[in-house]
């Protein structure tokens, strides 16, 4: 019941600040683009792309983590940054461990493009879990 209260008085005071002309424009109704352009100018973050590129530049792939999440997270973060196709890939590489990319540059030829590059950390993966787990099961035996 408290929380509810907060919340009640939180909302009326945020509604209470926006300025009479705010309320007086009229909203942009001939396409969906624009009344979503118009909630984003409104209502959103302006520093949403630098947060983006500040996490995206942060992101690693820490141990335990697949390269599923990894690739779940760096696509959640590079559709926000507005960075061009050699940029992403560049801080996808950035972000890998060095035993992944030891492992990728041991390769007879190099990779080229993100989506050899996603397959290959994929099939990596895909391989390291998969001894991982032999190894388990043959100390248990």
């Amino acid at each position: 019941m408290h929380c509810h209260s907060c919340m009640e008085g939180w909302l009326k005071s945020g509604w209470q600040m926006r300025p009479v002309q705010f309320w007086l424009t009229p909203l942009p109704s001939n396409t969906l683009e624009e009344f979503l352009a118009f909630i984003e100018r409104t209502f959103g973050d302006p520093n949403w792309e630098r947060m983006a590129h500040t996490q995206l530049h942060a992101l690693k792939i820490m141990p335990g983590m697949t390269a599923e999440e990894y690739m779940a997270n760096f696509e959640m973060l590079s559709g926000r940054t507005g960075f061009n196709k050699v940029a992403l890939e560049d801080a996808y590489i950035q972000g890998l461990s060095q035993s992944i990319l030891l492992k990728v540059y041991s390769q007879t030829s190099l990779l080229s493009g993100m989506n050899s590059w996603k397959a290959v950390i994929h099939n990596l993966d895909c391989l390291q879990r998969g001894y991982v787990e032999l190894k388990q099961s043959i100390w248990l035996t």
